[in-house]
């Protein structure tokens, strides 16, 4: 299990079109991979859940994935919550 705390950094937060894009990669790696916060715990792989989560500009959470390819997840979680996903 390898995990990293990250920002989301979007304007608008996650909401639909940032949630597929972010499920669509999540989906591509064997591993779970979850979006924690001290009050929730989300499944990346998907949409709704991300939905659910209502995670807004400038929230901290923990990216946890663990299983087959981990580390190449985690990688890429970080660097799709670096971008501007509105694009």
């Amino acid at each position: 299990m390898v995990h990293a705390e990250l920002t989301i950094i979007n304007e608008q937060g996650i909401h639909l079109g940032p949630a597929n894009k972010i499920a669509n990669l999540a989906d591509r790696y064997d591993c779970q991979i979850h979006f924690k916060t001290e009050y929730m715990d989300v499944n990346a792989k998907s949409i709704i859940n991300l939905i659910s989560g209502t995670f807004r500009q400038g929230d901290v959470i923990q990216c946890v994935c663990d299983g087959p390819g981990e580390k190449e997840a985690l990688e890429a979680m970080k660097e799709i919550l670096a971008k501007d996903l509105e694009e």
